[in-house]
């Protein structure tokens, strides 16, 4: 009998992985009677709106949805004196409106850098305080000459050398102020000022270099770029500071949506967040976003760990089998289409969803039964295979015990995305992205 080559082996792998799909489609439970619709609103839009009000702008983050359509369903689904919680909370967006609004609220993320942001984006700080701090910062800025600039992996590709010079002083000044609250704000605005004076292409999450010819003639003024940033972010503290909230509560948690974060059984009445639209590593690439600003404000305590974090986001672990026993047959019907053009990838396609499965599974323990669990989600290309995620999301959701009240269609102009992006990483291989997303509304029914 002759030996079997790697090749042969790869096509009867995807055969019997094609096999079990298909089985798994025939042997699909039914969810309910209902089949699943979507509708589109055209008031869920919010065109031609200032989508940065409050502390909303104060720093750059992917895929942001708008604090318009998070407060619509604030005060849809939740009243005042609620706690409600952001499972996926990014830099803060729900978070703020809940504080704005009275109530109460969770969030919790695995990304270091939103964590960081989160806080300080939702912390009140009195700006006559910010002001005068702010005044001694630009001070020391200025007559401190000596300072030392870090030392992480490829600083010298990232930023030119008179740039990180010139960012070393202000972080020195900032590393002089003694309330962590106020040192924190700084550093947020520092941040971001770190993306602008780069030499990162701008407009882009992953990290991409400059061309040779524009980055020779690179010269940005980083000391302006932080004061435009800083005085703006005092500017809308004040707004912040004069209409939220104070009487609420906040805890932002470092963890893992699928997981036990200490949040007590049945003690959440409002459940409102925007996952991620799938893996980091081929969709929106939150670790490389996030690499640069937390090597500049020691987010790790290795700088060079920075790199790691796509990898502990939703999706980012392979898994080396396709079956599996999630119950959708909109995720059975996407994977069989991807498997037969490329099996890896529809492993990775269905690492996200179990990974988001375990996450409904755990936000239907901390939420109440009969309240409202709101999921603003887009419906991802891979292999120009459409995957309907919002159907898929009320289909695990309602086999685990929630039932499906709507799914409304908006368009997402103002959502921070690329409008396409680079799946294989090969140069001029593009896919469209989202110009469309999907509100999921469910409710806890046992």
């Amino acid at each position: 009998m002759t030996k079997k080559t790697a090749k042969h082996l790869k096509k009867e792998n995807s055969i019997k992985s094609l096999t079990d799909i298909k089985s798994m489609t025939r042997q699909q439970k039914k969810i309910n009677n209902t089949p699943l619709e979507r509708k589109i609103d055209f008031t869920w839009d919010f065109t031609n709106v200032n989508t940065k009000p409050y502390t909303h702008g104060f720093h750059t983050y992917p895929a942001m949805f708008i604090p318009h359509v998070a407060r619509r369903l604030l005060l849809t689904y939740s009243k005042k004196g609620d706690t409600v919680c952001d499972i996926f909370c990014g830099s803060g967006t729900a978070l703020i409106e809940s504080r704005l609004l009275g109530r109460n609220v969770y969030g919790i993320d695995l990304n270091p850098l939103a964590i960081f942001l989160a806080d300080v984006k939702t912390s009140e700080i009195n700006p006559k305080l910010l002001k005068a701090e702010y005044k001694r910062l630009l001070k020391s800025i200025q007559t401190n000459k000596t300072v030392k600039v870090p030392t992480f992996n490829n600083i010298d590709f990232w930023f030119k050398d008179e740039v990180s010079k010139k960012l070393a002083h202000i972080k020195a000044g900032i590393n002089l102020i003694s309330n962590k609250k106020i040192k924190n704000f700084f550093l947020v605005s520092f941040s971001e000022t770190v993306r602008k004076v780069s030499n990162s292409k701008n407009g882009e999450f992953k990290l991409v270099r400059m061309k040779k010819e524009k980055l020779d003639e690179y010269n940005p003024d980083v000391l302006s770029v932080f004061m435009k940033r800083t005085e703006l972010s005092i500017q809308t503290m004040e707004d912040y500071y004069r209409d939220v909230d104070k009487n609420t509560f906040i805890n932002i948690i470092y963890g893992d949506s699928s997981k036990d974060n200490g949040i007590k059984k049945e003690s959440v009445d409002c459940i409102i967040t925007s996952p991620p639209y799938g893996d980091s590593h081929t969709t929106v690439a939150y670790g490389q976003f996030s690499r640069l600003s937390s090597q500049w404000i020691d987010i790790f305590e290795d700088s060079n760990k920075a790199s790691g974090v796509d990898k502990e986001l939703l999706g980012g672990k392979s898994i080396k089998e396709l079956e599996h026993s999630l119950n959708s047959k909109y995720l059975v019907e996407s994977l069989q289409k991807i498997a037969k053009q490329d099996l890896p990838r529809a492993r990775e396609v269905l690492s996200f969803y179990l990974g988001l499965n375990d996450c409904i599974k755990q936000a239907h323990i901390i939420l109440k039964k009969n309240k409202y669990f709101c999921v603003v989600i887009g419906n991802r290309l891979v292999k120009q295979v459409r995957i309907p995620t919002d159907f898929i999301i009320a289909e695990l959701a309602e086999s685990i015990g929630f039932k499906c009240e709507n799914i409304i269609v908006r368009s997402i102009p103002g959502k921070r995305m690329p409008t396409k992006n680079s799946p294989t990483n090969v140069t001029g291989a593009l896919e469209d992205t989202m110009t469309k997303e999907s509100i999921v509304i469910l409710k806890k029914i046992t």
